[in-house]
């Protein structure tokens, strides 16, 4: 295991409360404008200013040793199947724990249909990079790639997946809404599958806004409320359609599942919400279905899929398509120097 921290990472971080400079003091940075002190754990910076709301921040720890343990004899692939044969909070079914490793160990066929909307340049910062696949894959188009997630434990994977790929590691821990770097610090900004995870969307927005450069980009891609398909966490139809204080009930009625800590956004929350961030322009893309995505798709699924591109290319339909299409492509752009500020 190489824990060394990569000395333009440590450059460009800054204090999540404050923004200040920090400095190394062996395994910790402090600030000395606001007096904080954040870890460096297994050679990861810890800049969070809360825990992880899945699990306190010891448990992660615990469990970041243990995935860094067998990481020293495992493969990428291995360590994510092992990491879904640990005891999860709540509890996830096998079914859906066999989906979840499908779906990390085959995530860059899925990023290559959609990842030119990412555009180019010097640096990337990919907020909830998770088991860092998109991390990987943006090697092609930045020079610097700098993953980011509130999951220690994730970080000793996504570790994992870099260094068998031959990519020098640049992993930090750290709230989605308080960012530890300086403003404009980014040519383009990642975010996959988060923003229906953390705890005020607009807030996590406002972040990427900040860091990302005037001329670049925020490229969002989040599951869609009013998706005619399964909710993709607890696979039960019709979710999204409900008024939110009935899902939670909807669902532990459908699958006996608990649905917490999840709020999806519809393509108008999405827009709307970008604009009070500070992004004047949205567009909405519709990406390919990757065909690793029908592997566990009925026949209903699979022919709404054979459908989608069938018509995806036909402009007058592209719209009401990304209304009700299972996720939200969205290339949030042009920004302004505030945003809504409340």
């Amino acid at each position: 295991m190489n824990t060394s921290i990569p000395g333009d990472l440590l450059e460009s971080l800054r204090c999540a409360a404050c923004r200040g400079v920090l400095v190394r003091a062996a395994d910790a940075l402090h600030c000395a404008a606001c007096s904080r002190t954040f870890p460096i754990v297994l050679g990861i910076p810890d800049l969070r200013l809360y825990d992880d709301p899945l699990i306190p921040r010891k448990d992660d720890y615990r469990k970041g040793e243990k995935l860094q343990r067998a990481a020293e004899s495992m493969s990428f692939a291995e360590l994510v199947a092992y990491y879904w044969t640990l005891p999860t909070y709540p509890p996830t079914p096998p079914g859906l724990s066999a989906r979840f490793v499908h779906h990390v160990l085959t995530d860059a066929s899925r990023i290559a249909c959609w990842e030119e909307s990412l555009g180019t340049g010097d640096a990337l910062l990919d907020v909830g990079c998770g088991a860092g696949v998109l991390v990987r894959v943006a090697h092609k188009r930045f020079r610097r790639v700098v993953g980011l997630d509130v999951g220690f434990r994730w970080l000793i994977v996504a570790r994992r997946g870099l260094e068998e790929a031959g990519i020098e590691p640049r992993l930090v821990c750290a709230c989605a809404d308080h960012l530890p770097f300086a403003n404009e610090t980014f040519d383009a900004v990642s975010s996959v599958a988060l923003l229906e995870h953390v705890p005020n969307a607009r807030l996590a927005l406002r972040e990427f806004s900040r860091v990302q450069r005037p001329a670049g980009r925020t490229v969002v891609w989040t599951s869609n409320r009013f998706s005619l398909a399964p909710e993709p966490h607890v696979r039960v139809w019709g979710v999204g359609f409900l008024p939110r204080r009935f899902m939670p009930a909807f669902v532990r009625w459908r699958r006996g599942l608990a649905y917490t800590g999840k709020t999806l956004l519809s393509r108008f929350e999405l827009a709307r919400t970008a604009r009070r961030a500070g992004y004047r322009r949205s567009e909405f893309r519709l990406p390919r279905v990757a065909a690793e995505d029908l592997t566990y798709a009925g026949a209903a699924e699979r022919f709404a899929a054979r459908a989608y591109d069938a018509v995806r290319r036909i402009a007058p339909l592209r719209y009401p398509i990304t209304v009700v299409f299972p996720a939200l492509l969205a290339v949030l752009s042009d920004r302004s120097t505030g945003g809504d500020r409340a």
